[in-house]
């Protein structure tokens, strides 16, 4: 069964004759007769009655057509898929879970409002666990932190980003004594930014009473302002945190920094998550 097949036999259903289809369709009706002939054969059932020179639709052709407008109108979709001019598709995007705060909703609402067209679903997960789907093709594009280095990824720079850390108010300065008394309010395993904290505090033989993995940065705010630890937060997300809380921020210096980067599958960049990549990058 073609799809040409199916596009002469609904012809001949709304125009009523093979000589006025064959008119709408541009060509000889010798040619519908032989491609209604053709289909039903393909099919092994009769789509007219013929009674001299008219034609009838059985009852089983009347159910067949409503099936064929309906193969074509899908085809037809598919097709202005690749054929338009304007991006269309389903995009997957992954974010590591700040970012989603502080870095990309204006960026999200422009590509939204830029590409109506285009379906985008976003989900925010820790940074181990977004390299692990788009390798394993369950989203199409990864805002974390970088440099990424795996031969089946390519990356580029996105935005620039820094872990702090937050002391109350009270505690003159972080030391071992001090740190040895408070909590530490931290990232999951699964998200690289552990990795970077965890060397820190090491590398300066820090060891705080208690590590906690807390997956709300107010809920850590709240904490450190009650005296009761220390946490680690993404910079960018102090103008959101400072202005309620009475917290000392620590930098961490070139130790701390970690910056952003949009990550996806090497050599499947394909021209809609090129256009997706690029307003998001660059918002107008």
């Amino acid at each position: 069964m073609k799809l040409s097949q199916l596009r002469f036999f609904c012809a001949v259903v709304e125009y009523k004759t093979i000589a006025a289809a064959a008119r709408e369709l541009h060509c000889v009706p010798s040619n519908v007769t032989l491609r209604i002939k053709e289909l039903e054969d393909s099919l092994g059932g009769e789509l007219f009655f013929r009674d001299k020179n008219r034609l009838y639709v059985t009852p089983k052709g009347r159910l067949f057509y409503q099936q064929a407008v309906d193969i074509l109108t899908l085809a037809d979709r598919s097709q202005q898929l690749f054929a338009g001019r304007q991006p269309q598709g389903l995009l997957n995007l992954g974010a590591l879970d700040f970012s989603l705060i502080s870095h990309l909703p204006s960026r999200i609402a422009h590509l939204r409002h830029s590409q109506p067209h285009m379906q985008v679903n976003v989900l925010s997960r820790d940074s181990l666990v977004l390299e692990r789907m788009l390798i394993d093709s369950e989203i199409d594009l990864a805002l974390t932190d970088g440099p990424i280095e795996h031969p089946l990824l390519a990356s580029r720079a996105a935005f620039d980003e820094r872990l702090v850390l937050l002391m109350p108010a009270s505690v003159p300065q972080l030391d071992a004594a001090t740190l040895a008394q408070l909590e530490f309010y931290t990232f999951s395993r699964e998200c690289s930014f552990r990795l970077k904290i965890d060397r820190w505090l090491a590398s300066r033989q820090l060891k705080p009473r208690m590590t906690l993995e807390m997956e709300s940065y107010t809920a850590m705010a709240a904490c450190v302002k009650a005296g009761c630890g220390v946490a680690c937060v993404p910079g960018s997300l102090l103008p959101m945190i400072l202005p309620e809380q009475a917290l000392k921020v620590v930098e961490m210096g070139a130790e701390g920094v970690s910056n952003l980067y949009f990550v996806w599958r090497r050599h499947q960049l394909s021209d809609e998550l090129q256009t997706a990549l690029d307003l998001l990058m660059h918002p107008a």
